[in-house]
């Protein structure tokens, strides 16, 4: 009999999990190295895996080795006593919520049924307690018949429980975020899914730019997803400038400066109120880039530097070591941000500070990732975003010798 049960659950597991998620995930790649697609997206193989096992399930009496029509298998008689159990406790729910409703006959004919069925449960005898469970339901749909839910209704109450559930948590709770471009490599590459803490400094009304509720506020070195701030948004006049670009697009940067901070870039080193970020070169990091003229995806190697700031040790990338940046003084109630990819980053130098209200949460986690020009990125998946960095034993080395305190 456990042999039985188990080979039921490990062609379940084949004919309902493995395969169609298989297939779907084969297909998507398929479709992404085709160009069919736009990328390797896990909402396109979600999507076909939905299918593909309703398409099975629909037709689950004719796969081979499938062992539900087995009216004997210990996973149909455990299955059936589970149904049983669960109308028992519907109707006798329905019973004490609705007792004046019910006639007293009908009362007496529910409870002999329901007898009759724990009965045959006890004692495991299958065939009766088939039939009893179907006397049993037919006696709740004579007698509770304005108590009970269609089927439609059911399910459609269950979606709508989850998704005000899944709206809730993506509105307070944690948000997916997906990355589009190259501002923070190494710590993000182009096509990581990510999932942002909403909560982390505090709740905001949704789909605005203000706090409810004001909790910790950022710290050096911390990832934040925000919304570009407006020159209004920023303190400036409205016509401080005539063109504003993509404000109110979310944007992930690194915090660089607190309020009332100072910040300068002098030959590349950012220093904060005077004192320079410290900061080692570890070695080189080669990472896939999108090219300015072909618009194809080329290797690029970069410098690779730990940066120091606050509790945080992080990884960027630098091109150029000539970049210099006057001093700015971080106004009250905005943060100071940067790209990890220092000179291929559109960020507080270019176009100002955030303010607080603008910053929707911390990265947390790469939960997606896709490689590029095609493909999945599986060492990524999981990775912590405010981890220790990621670094090869030989620029473990490096990092030693320089001592970063």
């Amino acid at each position: 009999m456990k042999f039985r049960y188990f080979m039921h659950k490990f062609w379940y597991a084949v004919w309902f999990i493995v395969l169609p998620l298989s297939i779907s995930w084969v297909t998507v790649d398929i479709l992404d190295r085709q160009r069919v697609v736009d990328e390797f997206e896990p909402w396109y193989v979600l999507l076909l895996f939905a299918v593909l096992v309703v398409m099975l399930y629909s037709a689950k009496n004719s796969l081979p080795f499938w062992r539900d029509r087995d009216f004997d298998s210990e996973y149909n008689r455990a299955r059936r006593i589970k149904n049983a159990q669960a109308i028992i406790r519907r109707v006798q729910k329905l019973k004490r919520k609705f007792p004046a409703r019910v006639s007293e006959k009908g009362a007496r004919e529910l409870d002999e049924n329901i007898n009759s069925l724990e009965k045959a449960i006890e004692n495991r005898t299958h065939e009766a307690i088939q039939s009893g469970q179907k006397k049993l339901e037919a006696s709740a749909n004579k007698h509770l018949a304005f108590a009970q839910k269609s089927p439609g209704r059911e399910y459609f109450e269950s979606i709508g429980i989850a998704v005000l559930v899944a709206f809730g948590l993506r509105l307070f709770a944690v948000e997916a975020f997906k990355i589009p471009s190259e501002s923070m490599v190494p710590t993000l590459m182009v096509g990581d899914h990510i999932f942002v803490s909403k909560y982390r400094y505090g709740i905001s009304l949704p789909f605005q730019n203000k706090k409810l509720i004001q909790f910790a506020p950022p710290k050096y070195g911390d990832v934040i997803v925000f919304a570009k701030p407006s020159r209004q948004e920023q303190g400036y006049s409205s016509d401080a400038f005539d063109e504003e670009t993509l404000v109110g697009t979310d944007f992930i940067k690194r915090v660089i400066g607190l309020p009332g901070d100072v910040i300068e870039v002098k030959r590349s080193v950012v220093y904060v109120n005077g004192k320079p970020i410290q900061r080692c070169k570890v070695g080189k990091r080669t990472f896939k880039s999108k090219h300015n003229l072909s618009d194809e995806w080329v290797d690029r190697t970069s410098s690779l530097w730990v940066e120091k700031h606050g509790d945080h040790s992080y990884t960027i990338v630098e091109e150029y070591l000539f970049d210099d940046f006057e001093p700015v003084k971080v106004p009250e109630n905005q943060v100071f941000v940067m790209g990890d990819n220092r000179d291929r980053s559109s960020d507080s130098r270019i176009w100002g500070t955030v303010p607080l209200q603008n910053i929707k949460g911390r990265a947390m986690v790469i939960w997606w990732s896709n490689k590029r020009p095609h493909g999945f990125e599986w060492d990524r998946v999981g990775s912590i975003i405010m981890g220790e960095p990621d670094l090869t034993a030989t620029q473990e080395k490096a990092l030693e010798k320089c001592a970063l305190k």
